[in-house]
């Protein structure tokens, strides 16, 4: 059963791990190289720039583990919901960069 999960949802469970661990080095670290590269100016303020990217990266994730278990029952429902959330997150991620920048 496992390996069945693993083999239909195995990308989307890595995905959504890679953007918790961003999340972390963003939120807990405050690390924003991860995130704007290394030569960009930093934000206005470099606090809440760190919150409020964490928390896109964290409603990725979730959307990224929301895909691997939906990808169990329907793999066409599974690529309309994660095409639906990417969107949503660049429309999040350019309101923050336009708050910031």
């Amino acid at each position: 059963m496992l390996g069945q999960i693993f083999e239909h949802s195995g990308v989307s469970i890595l995905i959504g791990l890679i953007c918790l661990y961003l999340a972390y080095r963003v939120m807990g670290q405050k690390d924003i190289t991860a995130v704007i590269g290394k030569n960009k100016p930093e934000p206005k303020d470099k606090e809440g720039f760190c919150r409020d990217t964490g928390k896109i990266i964290i409603f990725f994730a979730v959307g990224s583990f929301l895909m691997a278990v939906v990808e169990l029952l329907s793999p066409m429902a599974a690529l309309i919901q994660m095409i639906v959330w990417v969107v949503v997150t660049f429309v999040l991620w350019k309101k923050v960069n336009d708050k910031y920048y």
